[in-house]
C-alpha cells in the first residue's frame, strides 16, 4: 500500500553541508536536540522537525520522517517529516519491512526505470523505532540522491544511535498521550458518576445517563433499555430517537446482538442499514438488569465518527463504555430501588390509614353492640334487682319473681359480653390454633342459622404463625359474613391448606353471588356499600402479609373467596390493629397468649 504524505507535513530542505565536519557536527546537533528537556516529536515545529534538519544536514539527504507503528492491520503512518520530494514517493514497502523485521534496510544503488518510479534515482537508510519493551514503534527514513555515493557504516551507526533516541522520546510521547487519555477518561468516568448519581429521581438518571453517553460517544441517537424476567427488552428512555433508528434497532443484526449482551453484558460493536453502534450491559451484582445502546452514521459531514477496522462500531475505547455502563447500572439501580422504597412507603401508609379506619370502625361496632345489647340487658338487670328489693323489704310475694327475672338478666349480659370477646379476638385462636377457632365459628352458623357449612382442614395438625392465624381467621369470618349478608347463601364450604411455603385459603359459597366487574361501581349506600368495604378488608389484609387475593362470583351461582399467604417469609416487626385489637396492637411474630395469660386489647 503507498502512502502520499500530507503536503505541509512536509517542510523544504535547505541544501546540507559537503565537509565531513559540519556533517558531523549537523549529526551531533541532532543528538543534542534530542537531549534537551521536554522534546515533543509533534508537528512541524516540534523537536521532531529539528531532529529531521540536522539530519538532512548532516546526512546531504533531501528527506527525513519519522514513520509510527499504527493499530493491527493499518500501515504505518507520517508523524513528522522534513524535506521536499518532489516528484518521489516514500518507500511504503520498505517502511514497512523496516518495522515488521525490525531491521535496517539500506539501498545505495538506483533501480533502472528513470524517474518518476520509487526511489528510481534515490538511496535511503529505513531503520526501526524499537521501544524498551520490545515492540517497533515506527521507522525513520532518510534519502537522498545516489550522487553522494553509498551510505558510510558510521552514517548508518550514527543514524542508528539517533533512531535509538527518537524511539525513546517516541515512545515517551506516546506514554504520554496515553496517560492523558486515561486521565481524561477518568475524570469523564468521574463527573458521568456525580452527574449520574446526583438524583435519585429515576426519569432524572435517565437523562443524566443518555447525555453523558451521547457526549462521550458522539452518538446521534441514545436508548436506555430494561431486561424484564421472562420478557423481552422495554425502552426506558431515548434520546435522539426517530423512525429511522427504529428501523435499525428493529433489524436482525442489531437484535441479536443485542440478545447476546443481554446475556453476558459485554459490550458489542455493530454495523445495520448504514449506521454503526455499541449495545452495553448494564450489571449489577453480576446480572445484566438493562442494556445501553448508541447509534451513530459515520458518514455524515463535520463528525468526528471513526468506524473500526472491521467496518463494525465505531473507535470508542470499549473500557470507557463498559466504566460508563457500570455507573450507569448502579446509578439506575439505586434510583429504582428509591422509587421502590416511595412506593411502598406511599402503600404503607395507605395501608395505616385503612387499619385506622377499620380500628374506628371497630371501635363503632363494639359501642353499638354494647349499647344495644349489654347495656340494655344491664339496665334491665339492675331495675328487676331494684324492684326486688323494695317487694323484699315490704314481704310481697313479687320479690322471688323480681329476683329470678333480674338473674336471669344477669346471665344474658354474660353471655353478650362473651359475644362481644369473641367478636374482638375468639379465645380459641390464641389456644387452641386456626382450625378450632374455625370449628367454633362454624358450629354457631350451623345452630344460629342452620347453615351447611363443610370445611377441610390441610394444616396437618401445625400451627401457623400469630400474624397469619389473625388475618386467616378475619378474612375466611368475612367471607362468611358477607355471604349470609349479602349472598343469601345456605351451604357454605372453607378450606385451608398448607404446601410450599404457603396457606392457602377458599371460601365456597353458594349464594346468589353478584358482578365481580360491577363491584367497584357500587359505591352507594345500603348493603353494597357493605359489601365492598368487606371485600376490599379482606385484599388489604391479605396484602398486608405479602398474599394475594382474588374473587370470582357469577350471578346465581355463588362466589369463590382465594387468599394464598406465605408462611416462611420473616414478618418480624409489621404491625396489625384494627379487627384485631380493641384500641391496642398485635405485634406480627410474637407468640400468641397462653390459655392462662392476659391478652393485649
Amino acid at each position: 500500500m503507498e502512502v502520499t504524505p500530507p503536503l505541509d507535513a512536509i517542510a523544504v530542505a535547505a541544501p546540507g553541508p559537503t565537509d565531513p565536519a559540519s556533517r558531523m557536527h549537523s549529526l551531533l546537533m541532532a543528538h543534542s536536540v534530542l537531549a534537551g528537556p521536554e522534546v515533543r516529536l509533534m508537528g512541524p515545529t516540534g523537536g521532531g522537525e529539528a531532529v529531521l534538519t540536522h539530519i538532512c544536514a548532516g546526512t546531504g539527504a533531501f528527506h527525513a520522517s519519522i514513520w509510527v507503528v499504527g493499530s493491527p492491520g493499518e500501515a504505518p503512518r507520517l508523524q513528522v517529516g522534513h524535506g521536499s520530494l518532489g516528484a518521489r514517493r516514500v518507500p511504503t514497502r520498505g517502511i514497512g519491512l523496516a518495522c515488521t523485521e525490525a531491521r535496517t534496510v539500506v539501498r545505495a544503488k538506483p533501480v533502472p526505470g528513470g524517474a518518476g518510479r520509487e526511489g528510481s534515482s534515490d538511496s535511503w537508510v529505513l531503520i526501526p523505532l524499537a521501544g524498551t519493551r520490545g515492540s517497533v514503534l515506527g521507522a525513520l527514513c532518510v534519502s537522498r540522491n545516489v550522487e553522494h555515493g553509498d551510505w558510510l557504516a558510521d552514517e548508518v551507526l550514527l543514524l542508528e544511535a539517533l533512531a535509538s533516541h527518537l524511539a525513546v522520546h517516541l515512545e515517551n510521547g506516546q506514554l504520554h498521550d496515553q496517560l492523558v487519555r486515561a486521565l481524561d477518561e477518568v475524570l469523564t468516568l468521574y463527573g458521568a458518576g456525580e452527574a449520574i448519581s446526583s438524583s435519585l429521581d429515576l426519569d432524572n438518571v435517565l437523562s443524566g445517563i443518555l447525555d453523558i453517553s451521547r457526549r462521550l460517544t458522539q452518538a446521534d441517537a441514545c436508548y436506555i433499555t430494561e431486561n424484564p424476567v421472562g420478557g423481552a427488552g422495554v425502552v426506558l428512555a431515548s434520546q435522539g430517537g426517530s423512525e429511522y433508528w427504529d428501523r435499525v434497532r428493529s433489524s436482525q443484526t442489531v437484535v441479536e446482538v443485542h440478545d447476546q449482551v443481554r446475556e453476558d453484558g459485554i459490550a458489542r460493536p455493530f454495523r445495520a442499514l448504514g449506521a454503526v453502534g455499541w449495545c452495553i450491559g448494564l450489571k449489577v451484582r453480576g446480572q445484566v438488569i438493562g442494556s445501553l445502546e448508541v447509534y451513530a452514521l459515520p458518514e455524515m459531514s463535520g463528525r468526528e465518527v471513526q468506524p473500526l477496522p472491521d467496518g463494525h462500531g465505531w473507535a470508542v475505547e470499549p473500557h470507557l463504555l463498559s466504566g460508563l455502563a457500570m455507573q450507569a447500572a448502579i446509578a439506575l439501580e439505586n434510583a429504582k430501588l428509591y422509587q421502590a422504597v416511595r412506593e411502598k412507603e406511599a402503600h404503607l401508609q395507605r395501608l395505616v390509614e385503612r387499619m385506622i379506619g377499620a380500628q374506628e370502625e371497630d371501635r363503632r361496632r363494639v359501642a353499638y353492640d354494647i349499647h344495644d345489647g349489654l347495656a340494655q340487658l344491664m339496665v334491665s338487670a339492675h331495675q328487676h334487682l331494684q324492684t326486688f328489693g323494695i317487694y323484699y323489704q315490704q314481704g310481697d310475694e313479687r320479690a322471688g319473681p323480681s329476683l329470678q327475672k333480674g338473674l336471669f338478666m344477669l346471665q344474658k349480659s354474660i353471655e353478650e359480653v362473651r359475644k362481644v370477646i369473641a367478636g374482638l379476638r375468639p379465645s380459641e385462636l390464641d389456644d387452641f390454633g386456626l382450625m378450632a377457632a374455625l370449628q367454633l365459628t362454624v358450629q354457631n352458623l350451623r345452630d344460629e342459622f342452620g347453615w351447611q357449612v363443610e370445611i377441610v382442614d390441610g394444616l396437618d395438625s401445625g400451627r401457623l404463625p400469630a400474624a397469619v392465624e389473625v388475618t386467616a381467621y378475619r378474612i375466611i369470618q368475612e367471607a362468611l359474613n358477607n355471604a349470609r349478608r349479602h349472598g343469601e347463601a345456605r351451604r357454605a364450604k372453607v378450606a385451608v391448606v398448607r404446601r410450599n411455603g404457603e396457606v392457602e385459603l377458599q371460601v365456597r359459597d353458594w349464594g346468589r353471588g353478584f358482578d365481580v366487574r360491577s363491584l367497584s361501581e357500587r359505591a352507594g349506600t345500603g348493603s353494597d356499600a357493605g359489601h365492598r368495604v368487606g371485600v376490599h378488608g379482606m385484599r388489604e389484609r391479605a396484602h398486608l402479609l405479602g398474599g394475594t387475593f382474588h374473587i370470582d362470583s357469577v350471578p346465581e351461582d355463588g362466589t369463590t373467596v382465594t387468599v394464598v399467604i406465605p408462611v416462611d417469609r420473616s414478618t418480624d416487626g409489621l404491625m396489625l390493629g384494627g379487627a384485631d385489637g380493641f384500641g391496642g396492637m398485635v405485634r406480627v411474630g410474637e407468640a400468641p397468649a397462653s390459655a392462662g395469660g392476659a391478652v393485649v386489647t
